[in-house]
Protein backbone atom coordinates (compact mmCIF):
# COMPACT_ATOMS: atom_id res chain seq x y z
CA UNK A 1 0.00 0.00 0.00
CA UNK A 2 1.35 3.35 -1.13
CA UNK A 3 1.75 6.01 2.11
CA UNK A 4 1.61 9.73 0.30
CA UNK A 5 2.35 13.07 3.12
CA UNK A 6 0.20 15.57 4.21
CA UNK A 7 2.44 18.08 2.24
CA UNK A 8 5.65 18.26 0.04
CA UNK A 9 7.49 19.68 2.55
CA UNK A 10 10.62 17.74 3.79
CA UNK A 11 10.30 16.05 6.38
CA UNK A 12 6.71 15.58 6.67
CA UNK A 13 5.31 12.34 8.23
CA UNK A 14 3.72 9.71 5.98
CA UNK A 15 0.25 8.88 6.16
CA UNK A 16 -2.11 5.67 4.79
CA UNK A 17 -4.31 5.20 2.52
CA UNK A 18 -6.98 4.65 5.29
CA UNK A 19 -6.44 7.78 6.52
CA UNK A 20 -6.84 9.62 3.40
CA UNK A 21 -9.87 7.73 3.01
CA UNK A 22 -11.31 8.60 6.30
CA UNK A 23 -10.70 12.34 5.59
CA UNK A 24 -12.34 12.49 2.93
CA UNK A 25 -15.62 11.00 4.13
CA UNK A 26 -14.86 12.99 7.42
CA UNK A 27 -15.09 16.19 4.64
CA UNK A 28 -18.08 14.98 3.29
CA UNK A 29 -20.05 14.11 7.08
CA UNK A 30 -19.08 17.81 7.65
CA UNK A 31 -21.19 19.32 4.62
CA UNK A 32 -23.72 17.44 5.21
CA UNK A 33 -24.32 18.51 8.78
CA UNK A 34 -23.55 21.96 7.90
CA UNK A 35 -26.05 21.52 5.17
CA UNK A 36 -28.48 20.73 7.43
CA UNK A 37 -28.38 23.60 9.76
CA UNK A 38 -28.32 26.01 6.81
CA UNK A 39 -31.77 24.40 6.34
CA UNK A 40 -32.98 25.83 9.64
CA UNK A 41 -35.66 28.46 9.01
CA UNK A 42 -34.03 30.57 11.80
CA UNK A 43 -29.82 30.85 12.49
CA UNK A 44 -29.28 33.07 15.75
CA UNK A 45 -25.73 32.88 15.13
CA UNK A 46 -26.63 34.81 12.34
CA UNK A 47 -27.32 37.92 14.01
CA UNK A 48 -26.05 37.32 17.72
CA UNK A 49 -24.50 39.83 19.78
CA UNK A 50 -22.58 37.68 21.29
CA UNK A 51 -20.63 35.27 19.05
CA UNK A 52 -19.33 32.34 21.09
CA UNK A 53 -16.79 31.25 18.45
CA UNK A 54 -13.43 31.99 20.38
CA UNK A 55 -10.33 31.58 19.13
CA UNK A 56 -9.12 29.02 22.22
CA UNK A 57 -12.17 26.93 20.43
CA UNK A 58 -10.72 26.86 17.21
CA UNK A 59 -7.42 26.20 18.71
CA UNK A 60 -8.21 22.22 18.75
CA UNK A 61 -8.22 22.42 14.86
CA UNK A 62 -4.27 23.14 14.72
CA UNK A 63 -3.59 21.24 18.17
CA UNK A 64 -5.22 17.95 17.01
CA UNK A 65 -2.85 15.52 14.49
CA UNK A 66 -5.81 14.70 12.74
CA UNK A 67 -7.67 17.82 12.32
CA UNK A 68 -4.68 19.34 11.07
CA UNK A 69 -4.19 16.08 8.72
CA UNK A 70 -8.03 17.06 7.52
CA UNK A 71 -7.41 20.99 7.02
CA UNK A 72 -4.38 19.82 5.12
CA UNK A 73 -2.25 23.03 4.06
CA UNK A 74 -5.12 25.33 4.65
CA UNK A 75 -3.86 25.10 8.38
CA UNK A 76 -1.53 27.38 7.33
CA UNK A 77 -4.34 29.87 7.43
CA UNK A 78 -5.23 29.72 10.77
CA UNK A 79 -5.51 33.19 12.58
CA UNK A 80 -3.56 33.26 16.22
CA UNK A 81 -5.57 35.86 17.08
CA UNK A 82 -9.43 35.25 15.80
CA UNK A 83 -8.86 31.08 15.31
CA UNK A 84 -11.00 30.59 12.18
CA UNK A 85 -13.67 33.18 12.83
CA UNK A 86 -14.09 36.04 10.92
CA UNK A 87 -16.01 39.32 12.32
CA UNK A 88 -19.26 39.38 10.30
CA UNK A 89 -19.47 36.61 8.58
CA UNK A 90 -18.58 33.98 10.49
CA UNK A 91 -16.34 30.32 10.24
CA UNK A 92 -14.16 30.24 7.71
CA UNK A 93 -13.75 26.49 7.74
CA UNK A 94 -15.78 24.34 5.54
CA UNK A 95 -13.88 21.79 6.93
CA UNK A 96 -11.78 20.54 9.60
CA UNK A 97 -13.55 22.06 12.48
CA UNK A 98 -13.21 21.36 15.79
CA UNK A 99 -16.17 18.62 17.21
CA UNK A 100 -16.83 20.77 19.61
CA UNK A 101 -18.75 22.86 16.16
CA UNK A 102 -20.56 20.20 16.11
CA UNK A 103 -21.90 19.75 19.47
CA UNK A 104 -22.52 22.86 20.47
CA UNK A 105 -26.03 24.62 20.43
CA UNK A 106 -26.96 27.37 22.64
CA UNK A 107 -30.27 27.76 24.18
CA UNK A 108 -31.62 29.58 21.21
CA UNK A 109 -31.61 26.78 19.02
CA UNK A 110 -33.65 24.77 21.28
CA UNK A 111 -37.02 26.49 19.78
CA UNK A 112 -36.16 25.24 16.23
CA UNK A 113 -36.30 21.38 14.87
CA UNK A 114 -32.62 20.52 15.40
CA UNK A 115 -33.01 16.57 16.88
CA UNK A 116 -31.54 15.41 14.00
CA UNK A 117 -28.37 17.47 13.32
CA UNK A 118 -27.81 17.34 17.68
CA UNK A 119 -27.79 13.36 17.33
CA UNK A 120 -25.68 13.40 13.75
CA UNK A 121 -23.38 15.62 15.36
CA UNK A 122 -22.94 13.74 18.80
CA UNK A 123 -22.35 10.39 16.62
CA UNK A 124 -19.39 12.48 14.87
CA UNK A 125 -17.71 12.93 18.13
CA UNK A 126 -18.49 9.07 19.24
CA UNK A 127 -17.13 7.77 15.60
CA UNK A 128 -13.35 8.38 16.69
CA UNK A 129 -13.48 7.45 20.36
CA UNK A 130 -11.39 5.00 21.57
CA UNK A 131 -9.25 5.21 18.48
CA UNK A 132 -5.94 4.37 19.91
CA UNK A 133 -4.86 3.28 23.23
CA UNK A 134 -8.39 4.23 24.58
CA UNK A 135 -7.86 8.05 23.67
CA UNK A 136 -10.60 10.03 21.24
CA UNK A 137 -8.85 10.45 17.62
CA UNK A 138 -8.18 14.76 18.66
CA UNK A 139 -6.19 13.42 21.35
CA UNK A 140 -3.87 11.12 19.57
CA UNK A 141 -0.62 12.80 18.79
CA UNK A 142 0.24 11.03 16.22
CA UNK A 143 -2.37 9.51 13.65
CA UNK A 144 -0.21 7.55 11.86
CA UNK A 145 0.34 5.21 14.44
CA UNK A 146 -3.26 4.16 14.66
CA UNK A 147 -3.21 0.41 13.35
CA UNK A 148 -5.10 -0.74 10.30
CA UNK A 149 -7.07 -2.38 11.83
CA UNK A 150 -8.47 0.56 14.32
CA UNK A 151 -8.98 2.45 11.10
CA UNK A 152 -11.19 0.29 9.44
CA UNK A 153 -13.53 0.26 12.50
CA UNK A 154 -13.38 4.07 12.31
CA UNK A 155 -13.99 4.28 8.23
CA UNK A 156 -16.78 1.94 9.17
CA UNK A 157 -18.29 3.80 11.22
CA UNK A 158 -18.15 7.15 9.59
CA UNK A 159 -18.99 5.94 6.44
CA UNK A 160 -22.60 4.57 8.10
CA UNK A 161 -22.81 8.10 9.51
CA UNK A 162 -22.36 9.54 6.45
CA UNK A 163 -25.11 7.03 5.08
CA UNK A 164 -27.61 8.07 8.05
CA UNK A 165 -26.29 12.14 7.63
CA UNK A 166 -27.35 12.09 4.25
CA UNK A 167 -31.11 10.39 4.89
CA UNK A 168 -31.37 13.00 7.45
CA UNK A 169 -30.75 15.34 4.93
CA UNK A 170 -32.82 14.16 2.33
CA UNK A 171 -35.56 13.93 5.00
CA UNK A 172 -35.28 17.49 5.56
CA UNK A 173 -35.42 18.50 1.98
CA UNK A 174 -38.43 16.37 1.23
CA UNK A 175 -40.30 18.18 4.39
CA UNK A 176 -39.23 21.49 2.90
CA UNK A 177 -40.50 20.56 -0.55
CA UNK A 178 -43.26 19.00 0.83
CA UNK A 179 -42.63 15.67 -0.61
CA UNK A 180 -43.38 12.44 1.27
CA UNK A 181 -40.38 10.73 2.74
CA UNK A 182 -39.30 6.72 2.53
CA UNK A 183 -36.70 7.49 4.84
CA UNK A 184 -37.54 6.74 8.57
CA UNK A 185 -36.25 8.92 11.78
CA UNK A 186 -32.45 9.28 12.18
CA UNK A 187 -31.57 6.11 14.17
CA UNK A 188 -29.01 6.38 17.07
CA UNK A 189 -26.22 3.39 15.81
CA UNK A 190 -26.15 2.04 19.78
CA UNK A 191 -29.79 1.08 19.66
CA UNK A 192 -30.96 -1.84 18.07
CA UNK A 193 -34.72 -2.31 16.98
CA UNK A 194 -36.96 -4.82 16.68
CA UNK A 195 -37.97 -5.77 13.18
Amino acid sequence: MESDTLTGAPGARAFSEQLYRIREVHVEVEAILQSLAALQDDIPCARCTSVCCREVMCRESVDSDFLRFVLGPRVDDYGVNDGWYVPGSGCRLSYGRPLVCYEYFCAKYETQDVSAIRELSRALKMVYASAFAGQHILAVEDVSRISANKLRIVYDRLEALRDRANAALRQSLNARLGVKSSCGPVDDPGVTRDR
